[in-house]
This record gives C-alpha cells, sequence and structure tokens, in this order.
C-alpha cells in the first residue's frame, strides 16, 4: 500500500505537470513594468542546480523587463532562510524566488520555520530536477548494493543541505526499504557544496541533482548507483538502476518562481510572461537540455497545486520513516 501511495503521487505531479497550460493573461490586463532593478533570491549556495537555471533566467529576463535582475544567493535551513527573505519583502514584484521542492512540500510539516511557502504568490512553475544518488572513485563503491553492505557494518556520511530536505527523504527510504542502513547527515549549503564533499572524500553518499553532476560524471570522479527520481534518461542508458523498481519509491523535486503574498495579479502575470519567455529562449532550454533538467513551465495557480499535491503525497512517506509530523 505504501508503495502504491509513492506512484500515486508521482502519477498525480505528472498529470498536474502534462495538463494544458492556461491563459496567461487577460487580453485587456495593463501590462505591469518593474520600476527597478529585480532581486532573484536563491535560497542556497551558488554553483547549485537552483543557482545554475536560476541565473539563466534571470539573464533573460533581464531582457524581457529592460532592467537588472540581481541574482542573490541566501543559503541556510534548506532553502527556508532564504524563502522567507522573499516572504517578508514587499509585494511590489522587484523581490521574488526560485524554490525548489524541499521548501515547498516537506520542510514545512517537519520543521518549524516561521512562515508558510504556499502562503507565497506562486508566479510559475520552471522545472523538475532529475535526482540521483552518487557515490565519489574514492569511496571504492561501485554499485547500490556496495553501498547497502557497507551501510550495514559502518556509518555512512550522507551530505545534505541542511534542515530535512527531500535528499533526506531519500536516504531514509533507501535505510528503510534495504532493511536499514547506518547514516550521519553532512550538512551543506547546497547541491555545488555536496559535490563537493563527495569528490574530496568527506563523505560516503548523496543524492544530487544533474546540473552539478553530470561533468563528473562524464570523468568518473562521481559515480551513480540510484536513480531517485521517475527517470534520468543518461543514468538509464549506463545501466544505474531506478530506486522505483528495486525499493517501490521515487523522489519528485518540483521548482517555482515566487513572490511575497499578497502580490498583485497584474505583476504576478507579467513576471509569469517573462518566465515563460525565458523558458521557450533556444539558448535557455538547449542548457537546460544538456544537463537533463526537466522544463515544466506551468502558470502560478498551477504550480501550487503541484506543490499541495507533492506535499500531501509525502505525508504518508514522511510517518512511514519515522518523521514526526508539526499539527
Amino acid at each position: 500500500m505504501k508503495g502504491r501511495k509513492l506512484i500515486t503521487l508521482g502519477a498525480v505531479i505528472a498529470f498536474l505537470f502534462s495538463s494544458a497550460v492556461y491563459a496567461i493573461a487577460p487580453a485587456n490586463a495593463a501590462a505591469w513594468k518593474p520600476s527597478g532593478p529585480m532581486t532573484l533570491v536563491i535560497p542556497y549556495g551558488p554553483g547549485g542546480s537552483t543557482d545554475i537555471i536560476g541565473r539563466l533566467l534571470a539573464k533573460k529576463m533581464e531582457s524581457y523587463f529592460g532592467v537588472p535582475i540581481v541574482v542573490e544567493n541566501v543559503a541556510g535551513g534548506n532553502g527556508a532562510v532564504g524563502a522567507q527573505r522573499v516572504f517578508n519583502a514587499k509585494p511590489d514584484g522587484l523581490t521574488i524566488a526560485m524554490l525548489s521542492g524541499s521548501i515547498q512540500t516537506i520542510i514545512p510539516p517537519t520543521t518549524a520555520i516561521g512562515f508558510e511557502p504556499l502562503d507565497m504568490s506562486f508566479i510559475a512553475s520552471t522545472h523538475e530536477s532529475v535526482a540521483a544518488r552518487f557515490v565519489s572513485k574514492k569511496s571504492g563503491f561501485k554499485t547500490i548494493q556496495d553501498v547497502i553492505a557497507a551501510g550495514k557494518t559502518r556509518f555512512l556520511i550522507d551530505v545534505t543541505s541542511g534542515g530535512y530536505g527531500l535528499p533526506d527523504l531519500g536516504t531514509a527510504l533507501l535505510s528503510k526499504k534495504s532493511g536499514g542502513i547506518k547514516y550521519r547527515p553532512l550538512a551543506t549549503s547546497g547541491g555545488a557544496e555536496s559535490v563537493l564533499r563527495l569528490l574530496s572524500g568527506d563523505a560516503d553518499m548523496g543524492q544530487n541533482s544533474a546540473s552539478t553532476t553530470v561533468a563528473h560524471v562524464k570523468t568518473g570522479d562521481l559515480i551513480p548507483v540510484l536513480i531517485e527520481s521517475e527517470s534520468w534518461p543518461l543514468l538509464e542508458e549506463m545501466g544505474i538502476p531506478k530506486s522505483k523498481a528495486l525499493f517501490g519509491y521515487s523522489i519528485s523535486n518540483p521548482s517555482a518562481v515566487v513572490g511575497p503574498p499578497g502580490l498583485p495579479a497584474p505583476i504576478r502575470l507579467e513576471i509569469q510572461k517573462a518566465v515563460k519567455a525565458a523558458l521557450d529562449d533556444p539558448i535557455v532550454k538547449a542548457n537546460m537540455e544538456k544537463t537533463f533538467e526537466m522544463v515544466r513551465f506551468k502558470t502560478g495557480t498551477q504550480a501550487r497545486a503541484i506543490a499541495v499535491a507533492a506535499r500531501n503525497g509525502y505525508l504518508p512517506v514522511l510517518r512511514s520513516v519515522g518523521k514526526t509530523l508539526k499539527k
């Protein structure tokens, strides 16, 4: 039954992502223009997948609006610190954020962060990150079976982004479904630092996305041992097994552009149009295709529905790995 719940979660999110895009704005709506420079907050350290894609979009959105867009990295709490910075900002369209799945879905019901990300003004969904579990070539591990065997005899160091995010849930599910492995989390500022920790040998394993890992996979410095998202074509071609096939779980990680609560509709709609224009740009598309990040543009209303569906689907999964949920 638990495995069926996970499959249902993936199916619901896939349906929401694949449904038709609604009209972006009424034909007679007055177009909003920013009164000055904009700030795009990335709630993680530089060099991770959210940062890489956020900077790609910001550059194209600058051309759309004709004003500078400053990308500001505000790491901490697996996205909570940066998201709260935007939550508390003036709802004038000049301060927005790109949120990954963790802060939208599993952090609020498990961690006291002082605000509700779902109360933010959802502007658009942008992409869904593929995810896999990696080890360093220094570890001596070659397969997920090697990792599990080692975790039966000693504590493995597992890189995370701080707080309790989707990578942490992936590790907990792997441990539960494989009969129990010992591990300790090593908090980092985001995907880029997580990769560095793996490459240096400071950590044994970690879940990460495509943007930060593909180059190291090609050199052989990082070894993928388990695909934890629904799919990842490059790794599938390499014969890497899927967590869904082996253990009955997969991780969905949708990203969205959001603003402070109460952002007026004309502002939301114009930024939404800018996001879509950026995602439609051939250069942006080519860069995202290189790293297998899946473009998933949806309107703000749809993006919030995706986040709500994902959170509701994850709640029983969190309980199944022993997480205490906030009331």
